[in-house]
């Protein structure tokens, strides 16, 4: 399916997608609040949890979040100031977060993947963007859990493959690896059928988003058409990008409703909180904020705000920003963002191309992707 040739673009009225933009960003802070409960842990070894209960190795009260929902509230804090996707506000916004506490819901950062502290660090003492660097093999799922905002941002104003170019740019500035680009591109166009209310069939087939082979061979190792299949990926919990996008085309195919999905992919364990915050933006984009239960909306740490975010983040008029900054740094969200993305990856092309060869045939990816639940974030 094509949603620029068929006329798709505005499917269900404002209503129906305001619902459901507002339904991504707050079920990716729900998902995290309900699954941190469970993290680090092994499924079998605990009692399933059937509510937003908190604890957890964090010993979170009932709705606080972890740095998936941090992250991305300093994504959408920065594209609402600029106007545009700032990478270097985005990263200063990180520092913040990793340093002050600054959109933490304990007021410090108490969780930080390792790819993600190890962008920061280089940040810090080098002030670029990760595209000038060299292709890194880190394929953890910090790419994905933080991506809702930049999908719902001026939605309506864009073209869908601007949206998966702009998402494969925020995935660059802490996981600058072919896979986790890959990854966040596929994600960012299931999210985007998903906002158009387009049936699970429908949204399944990312074709049209397609930008090369990376692309297509992400899509066919984390969407199957057979039920056992997707069963078996509850076995993969850790924080590798692939398992994280498979549990959520799993929690959106054969779940009822959003909780039910929801508490299911928690009560997996393992890297639970970050695998129930991206099926929570992917679930909340297809079935609205009115299938997020009340009770946990309530609960959540500033769901009032974050829903109030989600708003404005569909009202924004792109194309702002401030001057001065290096190209790489920015994207307006406008035409020349894809011009932007192509000639980026002329920059170290054989080497991305010799990383991605490595990664599909399993050599020299992040040991931490398979065997670690949280480092490699």
């Amino acid at each position: 399916m094509d949603p620029g040739r068929c006329g798709l673009w505005h499917t269900g009225g404002m209503t129906t997608f305001l619902s459901r933009a507002r339904g991504a960003l707050v079920g990716l802070a729900v998902g995290d609040a309900v699954g941190t409960t469970n993290e680090f842990k092994w499924a079998g070894t605990f009692e399933p949890i059937t509510d937003m209960v908190g604890g957890g190795p964090f010993l979170l009260k009932p709705g606080q979040w972890t740095d998936d929902t941090s992250m991305a509230l300093c994504i959408a804090d920065s594209l609402l100031a600029q106007g545009r996707y700032d990478s270097f506000d985005v990263m200063d916004r990180y520092q913040r977060w990793f340093s002050k506490g600054y959109r933490s819901s304990t007021d410090r950062c108490f969780d930080i993947g390792g790819q993600v502290r190890a962008a920061l660090f280089d940040y810090e003492h080098e002030r670029r963007v990760p595209v000038t660097a060299e292709r890194t093999t880190s394929a953890g799922n910090g790419a994905i859990m933080r991506l809702a905002p930049m999908v719902i941002a001026g939605f309506r104003s864009r073209s869908p493959r601007e949206v998966v170019a702009t998402a494969r740019l925020s995935a660059r500035d802490t996981h600058f690896s072919v896979e986790a680009e890959a990854a966040t591109e596929v994600f960012a166009a299931l999210l985007v059928g998903a906002l158009l209310g387009w049936s699970p069939e429908q949204l399944m087939d990312v074709s049209w988003a397609s930008t090369g082979a990376a692309f297509d061979e992400m899509a066919a190792r984390v969407i199957s058409p057979d039920p056992q299949v997707r069963a078996s990926w509850e076995a993969e919990t850790n924080g590798y990008i692939v398992n994280g996008l498979r549990l959520a085309v799993h929690g959106l195919l054969d779940f009822p409703s959003f909780k039910d999905a929801t508490l299911a992919i928690a009560n997996m364990g393992g890297d639970s909180d970050t695998n129930a915050a991206i099926y929570g933006q992917l679930g909340g984009a297809f079935y609205g904020i009115e299938a997020i239960p009340a009770s946990w909306m309530e609960r959540v740490h500033l769901g009032e705000e974050i829903d109030q975010l989600a708003r404005d983040l569909v009202d924004l008029r792109l194309g702002g920003g401030r001057a001065g900054r290096d190209a790489a740094g920015l994207c307006p969200f406008e035409p020349g963002c894809l011009e932007l993305v192509r000639a980026l990856d002329v920059m170290g092309a054989l080497t991305a191309r010799r990383a991605y060869l490595r990664q599909a045939r399993g050599v020299g990816r992040d040991a931490s992707a398979d065997d670690d639940h949280d480092v490699d974030r």
